[in-house]
C-alpha cells in the first residue's frame, strides 16, 4: 500500500524573523567577515534569520584547521536562544523549537570553513590589526609576537563565506584533496547527502498552499519553491519534522506549545527509529528516486533500513512563555506550561547532557523553530482521542495556469486546468466554512454587494509562505572528549562566554557580553568546567562600545565581594582561603590574566592611566585590555575544570567588558552543601523522557520506514530541571 504521508511542518519563504542561538554562539551563516552584517545568507544553511544576526567565528585565526571548545561526556551544557515570534502557551501561535546535534558520524568532514594560505603560497599570515590588510598579501608569520596575525584564505577568498561548490571530488568534499581547497569552504551535511535529495522525489502529500512549486524533488518545498541551494541541506528535511528519510540529525528535545505532541515526537525520532529508504542507483534529476517502498519495487531498485541513530527518545515538554515580536527573556513554566512560582524572565535555555554517543567527534548544534497559524486546521489530529492525517496537500489552493500537463503522476493538485485570469474560490473567499489559501488577499469581510459599491474588500497582509514558517541557526564546530585521567567522580557544568562585541544597538540581534549561565548552582564536590572563546573578527568598535583591540572580544574572571560592585577584591596569598572561588593565588593569577604572562619575553606594556592615550585599547601590548589572551582560554582545556567543595555564595566578573553603564559581565556561582552524586542523578532523571498520552495514527512502510503523521516545523524552548550551579575550588 502507498505511505501515508502527512504534513509535518508548515514552512515558509525568506523575509525577516528570527531564531538566534547565543550560546554555544550561533553562526546565523557568518564565518570571518568584520561586519555588522553577514555576507553569505546562504553559505550552510536556510536560517530565514536577518543578516545582522549571529557571531564571528572563535578560535586561533593562525590555524589550518578548527581550535573548538571541548566539552566532556557527561557534562552539562546550557544551551540558550531567542525567538520572535513567541512560543509556550502564547496564544497567538502553534510553535515547536526542535533541538538536535550532529557529529562527524554522520556528518564526515564536519567544518567551519578554514584558511590554508602556507608559506608556499608566498606568506603565513596576514598584520589583521588593521581590517585594511585583509584582502592584502602575507605579510607577517603566524607566530608572530608583534601584532595580531589571522591566516588568510586561498581560493574561497570572501573571508571564507562562498558556498560549497558542488560537483567537486569526494576528496575535495572530506578535505582530503591535494591542492587543500576543499577545507576552506565550511559544510555540515554533504555532497551525497544533498545529491541524494536533489534526486528524491518529493513528498507531494505536503501542503503547499497556493505556491508554485517549480521541480518535483525533495529540494523543492512550500518555503523553498524555487529550489534554491543552501550549503549542502536538503530543504524539504530541513522544513519538516520528523522527517521520513534518512538524515544525519540526532534529536536532544522537542519543546512545543502543545505537549499532545509530544508522544508522537518521542516516538517517531530517528533516534529509536529504524527507516527505510530505496536505493535507487539510477536515479538523477529527470528520474527522480521513489520515496515509498511500493514505488521502489516498481521501479526494480532494492529496499533498505538504515539504523535508529541512537542516544534514545528526545525531552519533550513545554517551550517558557514568550512574547510576539520580542527578542528578549522568557517565563519559565513548570510541567503543564503555566509560570513557575519563582520564575523570574531569563534568557530561553535548555540544559543539555553531552551524550556518550558524541565522545571523540567534533559535532554542531542545530537548533529549529516553526510557528504556525490556526487558521488551518492542521493541529487537529494532535488533540485526545482524534485519529487524522493533518492539513495536507488535498487542501492545496491551485495557482492558475494553461497548463494541463502540470498534475503529476499521483494527481497532486498543484495546479488548476482553467482558463488564466479565473480564480479558484480559494484565492479569496471568506466565508463561515472556508478561509482565503492566497497570498496577502483581499477579502470582503461583511455580507455586501461589492460590485454594487456597498462596501470593499480588506487587504490582509497574510503570506501564504509565512502561516507555518521555519527557522535555524547552527553553532560552530565543538569538540566532545572524555574526562580528564584525574576527575575523582561528580557532575560537570559548563561556563563560557556569550555575546558580541558592540553596544546593545549595535550588537542587536545578538547579544552584549555575558557569562553563561550567570546564575549557577553545583552541589559540593561537583565541577565547573570553565572556558572563554574569543573572535577577532567583530566589526571594529571603538572602547566606548567594546573594550581592548577593536574586532576583538576577550573575558576574563575575577572576584567580586558583591554583585552591587564593580571593583575587584584585591588579592594576596595571605588573603586566599577555602572560603574564596578561588582558593590560591596561582589560580586567581590564571582566571584574572587568562595567560598572558608577563615575564614573556616580549613583554606587557605597563598602562598607567587609560585617559593618557586611549588609543592604547589598541595596543598589541596592552595586557591589562586582554589583548594577548588566547582566543581560547584556557589552552589545555583541561585547566579550566574546577571542583567546588565548599558551600556558599561567589561572585565574580570581567575586568575587561564589566564597564557598568553600558554593559554589565558580572555573574555569581552557588555552590550547594549535599551529595556530590545529586546533580548526576537529576541529570540522569531528566534524561529519561517524558511520556504523554495521546496516539497518533502513524503509517509504516517496508522495513522501518516511518511517514510522518503530523503538520508543523519546530522550536521555542526552555531548560527544565535543576539549576545550574557554580562554585569554588582546586583545578584538577
Amino acid at each position: 500500500a502507498a505511505p501515508m504521508l502527512v504534513l509535518l511542518a508548515t514552512s515558509l519563504l525568506l523575509v525577516q524573523a528570527d531564531l538566534y542561538l547565543h550560546s554555544p554562539p550561533g553562526s546565523n551563516n557568518r564565518n570571518r567577515e568584520r561586519k555588522d552584517n553577514r555576507n553569505n545568507a546562504n553559505r550552510l544553511f536556510d536560517s530565514q534569520n536577518n543578516g545582522k544576526g549571529g557571531y564571528p567565528w572563535r578560535g586561533n585565526p593562525t590555524f589550518i584547521g578548527p581550535d573548538p571548545l571541548v566539552y566532556y561526556v557527561g557534562s552539562k551544557l546550557r544551551v540558550e536562544w531567542t525567538v520572535q515570534h513567541g512560543c509556550g502557551q502564547n496564544p497567538n501561535l502553534h510553535c515547536e523549537l526542535v533541538i538536535q546535534y550532529a557529529c562527524n558520524d554522520t556528518l564526515p568532514a564536519v567544518r567551519d570553513g578554514y584558511p590554508s594560505r602556507n608559506q608556499a603560497d608566498g606568506g603565513d599570515c596576514w598584520d589583521s590589526s588593521n581590517n585594511n590588510n585583509q584582502n592584502g598579501a602575507p605579510n607577517v608569520a603566524c607566530n608572530t609576537q608583534t601584532t595580531w596575525a589571522a591566516r588568510r584564505f586561498r581560493v574561497n577568498t570572501n573571508e571564507g563565506t562562498n558556498t560549497i561548490p558542488t560537483g567537486r571530488s569526494n576528496d575535495f568534499y572530506m578535505a582530503t584533496d591535494s591542492a587543500n581547497d576543499g577545507i576552506e569552504y565550511g559544510m555540515h551535511e554533504n555532497y551525497d547527502f544533498y545529491r541524494t535529495c536533489e534526486t528524491t522525489s518529493r513528498n507531494t502529500r505536503l501542503y503547499t498552499s497556493d505556491q508554485k512549486l517549480k521541480g518535483n524533488s525533495a529540494k523543492y518545498t512550500r518555503q523553498n519553491p524555487n529550489g534554491g541551494r543552501r550549503g549542502l541541506e536538503c530543504p524539504e528535511e530541513r522544513d519538516y519534522y520528523p522527517y521520513w528519510r534518512p538524515q544525519p540529525w540526532r534529536d536532544i528535545a522537542v519543546l512545543v506549545s502543545n505537549i499532545t505532541y509530544c508522544q508522537h515526537y518521542q516516538e517517531t525520532s530517528q533516534n529509536v527509529n529504524d527507516v527505510g529508504y530505496c536505493d535507487c542507483t539510477s536515479a538523477s534529476n529527470n528520474n527522480l528516486c521513489p520515496i515509498s517502498q511500493a514505488g521502489c519495487a516498481a521501479k526494480g531498485y532494492t529496499w533498505r533500513t538504515r539504523s535508529a541513530l541512537g542516544g534514545g527518545a528526545p525531552e519533550c515538554h513545554y517551550h517558557p512563555f514568550s512574547r510576539n515580536n520580542h527578542l528578549g527573556n522568557t517565563i519559565q513554566v513548570d510541567d503543564d506550561g503555566e509560570p513557575t512560582a519563582e520564575s523570574q524572565p531569563e534568557t530561553a535555555h535548555f540544559d543539555w547532557i553531552i551524550p556518550e554517543e558524541a565522545k571523540n567527534k567534533q559535532c554542531v548544534l542545530r537548533l529549529r523553530y516553526n510557528m504556525s497559524t490556526k487558521d488551518y486546521d492542521n493541529h487537529a489530529f494532535a488533540e485526545p482521542n482524534t485519529v487524522s492525517i493533518g492539513f495536507d496537500s488535498s487542501y492545496n489552493c491551485p495557482y492558475v495556469t494553461v497548463d494541463t500537463s502540470c498534475r503529476d503522476q499521483n494527481g497532486n493538485p498543484d495546479c488548476n486546468a482553467a482558463s488564466s485570469g479565473v480564480e479558484p474560490a480559494c484565492y479569496s473567499a471568506l466565508t463561515s466554512s472556508s478561509v482565503p489559501l492566497q497570498n496577502r488577499p483581499y477579502v470582503n469581510l461583511f455580507e455586501e454587494d461589492i460590485l454594487s459599491g456597498d462596501g470593499f474588500k480588506l487587504g490582509l497582509a497574510i503570506n501564504t509562505h509565512q502561516t507555518g514558517r521555519t527557522f535555524q541557526d547552527r553553532s560552530y564546530v565543538f569538540e566532545v572528549q572524555d574526562k580528564p585521567p584525574n576527575y575523582d567522580g561528580g557532575s560537570i557544568l559548563n561556563l563560557g562566554l556569550r555575546g558580541r562585541r558592540g553596544n546593545i544597538v549595535q550588537a542587536y540581534p545578538a547579544v552584549e557580553y555575558d557569562f553563561t549561565p550567570s546564575e549557577a548552582e553545583v552541589t559540593e564536590g561537583n565541577y565547573i568546567h570553565i572556558q572563554f572563546h574569543g573572535s577577532d573578527f567583530n566589526a571594529a568598535k571603538n572602547a566606548n562600545n567594546g573594550e581592548g583591540w577593536k574586532f576583538s572580544d576577550r573575558t576574563n574572571m575575577v572576584e567580586i565581594s558583591d554583585r552591587h560592585k564593580n571593583i575587584p577584591e584585591y588579592q594576596t596569598a595571605e588573603t586566599c582561603s577555602d572560603s574564596d572561588l578561588f582558593t590560591s593565588i596561582e589560580m586567581k593569577k590564571l582566571f584574572a590574566w587568562v595567560q598572558q604572562d608577563p615575564t614573556d619575553s616580549t613583554g606587557c606594556l605597563n598602562i598607567q592611566n587609560y585617559d593618557q592615550n586611549p588609543n592604547d585599547q589598541n595596543t598589541y601590548k596592552n595586557c591589562g585590555k586582554l589583548n594577548r589572551a588566547p582566543n581560547r582560554f584556557p589552552q589545555d582545556h583541561s585547566q579550566g575544570l574546577v571542583k567546588f567543595s565548599k558551600s556558599g555564595t561567589y561572585y565574580y566578573m570581567s575586568t575587561r567588558n564589566n564597564n557598568f553603564s553600558n554593559r554589565a559581565q558580572k555573574a555569581q556561582i552557588i555552590v550547594n552543601p549535599g551529595d556530590p552524586g545529586e546533580d548526576a542523578r537529576v541529570a540522569e532523571a531528566r534524561n529519561i523522557g517524558i511520556a504523554f498520552a495521546v496516539v497518533f495514527a502513524l503509517g509504516f512502510t517496508g522495513a522501518g520506514v516511518f511517514t510522518v503523521a503530523k503538520a508543523k516545523g519546530w522550536w521555542c524552548f526552555e531548560s527544565k530541571g535543576t539549576p545550574v550551579a557554580q562554585g569554588s575550588h582546586n583545578i584538577i
